[in-house]
């Protein structure tokens, strides 16, 4: 009886970690610039482009949907690759 309870224990554990590093690799999309943009710019759906990154590194102010940050100017120059922050918006 001892066995099988050591060894039910030891899966349970082995599951629980794999399902928590499993989770480590989940990722969500994120805005960023396809182009150098200069501030005050309006952004348009040629300036963007949707990446993906560890949904451990997100943060409220990192928009999800393009449409989040078309149309509006920028606050400040955004290099290419960057992530666009609503907070560099307007």
């Amino acid at each position: 009886m001892k066995w099988s309870r050591m060894a039910l224990t030891l899966v349970l554990a082995f599951v629980s970690t794999a399902c928590i590093l499993l989770k480590t690799d989940e990722r969500i999309d994120v805005v960023v610039a396809a182009t150098d943009l200069g501030a005050g710019m309006k952004i348009t759906d040629k300036d963007i482009t949707i990446t993906s990154m560890p949904v451990s590194a997100r943060t409220r102010d990192m928009p999800r949907k393009s449409s989040q940050v078309v149309g509006p100017t920028t606050k400040v120059p955004i290099s290419k690759g960057e992530l666009i922050l609503l907070s560099e918006v307007k």
